[in-house]
């Protein structure tokens, strides 16, 4: 400290002993005393246990269970505000309760995750998290209180939030280069293998014109099969070459399309144009994003990076390149044979592999579908929301499917309302016999037999056969038929 404060003299810069603290941090279990003394400018710092840096609570043991509970508060109480204008059946709608999730609620969860995450491990932190998503589902989902978890995760259409926060920081893994495989990654050029921005070449992009001397053409495709791109040259409006090229199968569309530029400026170094011929290329891609990427200084990623290397050099050699963007499959035969050694390319196990360096977008949406895959066994081994499962069996069918989200579906599909069964299994009423004097009033009961609800099952039931069957199963309800069922859900009161 003394060295500090002789550093903050000679160069006239001052610390402020009030707002200094020390904390000493250890996971060691002390026998003796913990406390330190140090001072600064004569007078003892303070020490405390927990210190906030740049938003994150940082304590003595590292176990950043502050944080998470601080984080958890803060949540809760925006929550209950927000219930105040969120009710069961009036207020705010689904939408505007997941926008203000995934915008206000998600962000102050996550953060600092990457470095945290370790704390989630331990299950009195993790139930703070899974409380605090929980009363924000509840909202979504216009359901009652005691809707299992689970179930309210399916309903609302947001991932756990515990898988959230490990796919969060595996994310940043793959931003900062840390996981497996990274060097295959296409990542941005770093700062200083960027071109001076005096050396920034100009992008000329015009509509096409037919004095050019050369003219090719480019695409890129991407299927089932694979990843492909094709180059296709013509001379004085003569074709003299094909090419295709093979790109890993876990590679972008986006790629190949500029990869295929790539080969195409290469090939030009193999041209044999007459002297007393104007030296003007002109490059025909159908990818806008490509050349927007070209012009925008701001991008740095491996293929437009060798792009804008090779230009550098046509530039020298005193050729005119012009880039012209062309629809795709609009008949022209130039981007036709492009577009068909694309596909070709693509499909043939034969071809070389010439990239491999995986977008982060792929390897971003790799970790989506490994977060799904992870919802869908804890979704298949929880022991509750039975009914809810039988409406929903499958996570990817509900999380890609859109829903107009009521009070009567969420009960209908959760067995939690105002169904005789739920109200007499909480003991609010004395028997579960339904209105109808029937049988018991179950879900099953409403949607098949019960004669209160005998027109709006009718209605549901000639909307239904005119493409299936009936009865229809709670699966099919959901998937094949919700629109009518949704209009079910309103029709009834429960």
């Amino acid at each position: 400290m003394s060295k500090i404060n002789s550093w903050s003299k000679r160069n006239k810069v001052g610390f402020n002993e009030a707002k200094s603290k020390t904390m000493l941090i250890s996971r060691r279990k002390r026998k003796e005393a913990k406390e330190i003394k140090i001072y600064l400018n004569n007078k003892p710092i303070k020490q405390v246990t927990t210190m906030k840096y740049l938003g994150i609570v940082i304590d003595d043991k590292l176990k950043f269970s502050q944080h998470i509970s601080n984080a958890a508060d803060k949540c809760a109480k925006l929550i209950f505000s927000l219930s105040k204008s969120a009710k069961i059946h009036w207020g705010l709608k689904r939408e505007a309760l997941i926008t203000i999730y995934k915008g206000t609620i998600l962000p102050l969860l996550l953060y600092g995750a990457p470095v945290r995450i370790e704390a989630l491990r331990y299950e009195y932190n993790r139930r703070k998290y899974i409380r605090v998503q929980r009363l924000m589902n509840i909202l979504i989902a216009k359901a009652y209180r005691n809707t299992s978890s689970e179930a309210l995760c399916i309903l609302a259409g947001t991932t756990p939030i515990i898988i959230k926060a490990e796919e969060a920081a595996k994310r940043y893994e793959v931003w900062k280069g840390h996981r497996a495989n990274i060097q295959k990654t296409d990542r941005e050029f770093g700062l200083n293998q960027w071109p001076h921005p005096a050396d920034f070449i100009n992008i000329p992009e015009t509509n096409g014109c037919d004095d050019q001397t050369v003219r090719i053409y480019t695409d890129g495709s991407k299927g089932e099969r694979g990843v492909g791109a094709g180059v296709v040259i013509f001379v004085n409006n003569e074709l003299i070459a094909r090419h295709k090229f093979r790109l890993n199968h876990r590679c972008s569309k986006h790629q190949a399309e500029q990869l295929a530029i790539v080969k195409a400026l290469d090939l030009i170094n193999y041209l044999e144009i007459a002297d007393n011929k104007p030296r003007t290329i002109g490059i025909y891609t159908d990818s806008r994003i490509t050349i927007d990427s070209m012009k925008n200084a701001s991008k740095h990623n491996c293929l437009i990076e060798e792009i804008r290397n090779r230009l550098i050099n046509f530039r020298s050699a005193k050729s005119t390149i012009e880039f012209s963007w062309i629809k795709a499959h609009a008949g022209n035969l130039g981007k036709e044979l492009a577009d068909r050694l694309a596909k070709d390319a693509a499909s043939n196990k034969d071809i070389p592999v010439v990239f491999d360096r995986i977008p982060k977008t792929t390897l971003y949406s790799e970790l989506e579908q490994e977060a799904t895959l992870k919802w869908q066994e804890i979704w298949e081994r929880c022991n509750k929301a039975a009914v809810t499962k039988q409406f929903f069996p499958n996570v990817r069918d509900r999380i890609h499917r859109r829903i107009t989200i009521n009070s009567s579906f969420t009960a209908l599909v959760t067995g939690h309302g105002k169904t005789k069964t739920y109200l007499y299994r909480y003991k609010i009423t004395d028997n579960a016999t339904c209105p109808c004097n029937t049988e018991d009033q179950t879900v099953d009961h409403i949607l098949n037999i019960c004669t209160r609800h005998k027109i709006q099952r009718d209605l549901l039931k000639q909307e239904i056969l005119k493409n299936g069957s009936w009865p229809v199963g709670n699966k099919e309800l959901k998937s094949k038929h919700l629109k009518p069922f949704l209009i079910f859900t309103k029709q009834i009161d429960l």
